[in-house]
């Protein structure tokens, strides 16, 4: 399953929550996190979206429980949303229905 990760603008959000992600050791082990540069961007290290390709529904549940995490973290939610490229499975479909993560737009009709 392939995941974008966008922050509406709040670059200094997303770019914390990447590190936050990049420090669970959990969910390191079951997803691939990588960003997308900004287009045109003279600040170095400067990103768009957080990229995560996770292959299962551990590593789906370990996003879940990083995002709680970070909500914690913080004094507002940052508005982050999340696409899904890709038909969902039916167990995908009802993991993302239990979790608390923002906005879930899915590239699949159902």
């Amino acid at each position: 399953m392939e995941l974008t990760i966008n922050a509406g603008g709040d670059e200094q959000a997303l770019k914390e929550f990447y590190n936050w992600l990049r420090d669970d050791v959990d969910l390191v082990r079951s997803a691939t996190i990588s960003t997308a540069a900004s287009r045109g961007s003279e600040e170095m290290g400067a990103f768009e979206v957080i990229c995560m390709s996770i292959g299962s529904l551990a590593g789906l549940a370990n996003l879940g429980i990083a995002w709680g995490a970070f909500l914690r973290s913080r004094k507002e939610t940052p508005p982050f949303t999340i696409t899904v490229e890709g038909e969902l499975t039916e167990e995908q479909h009802a993991m993302f229905a239990n979790l608390d993560l923002p906005r879930v737009v899915s590239g699949d009709p159902g």
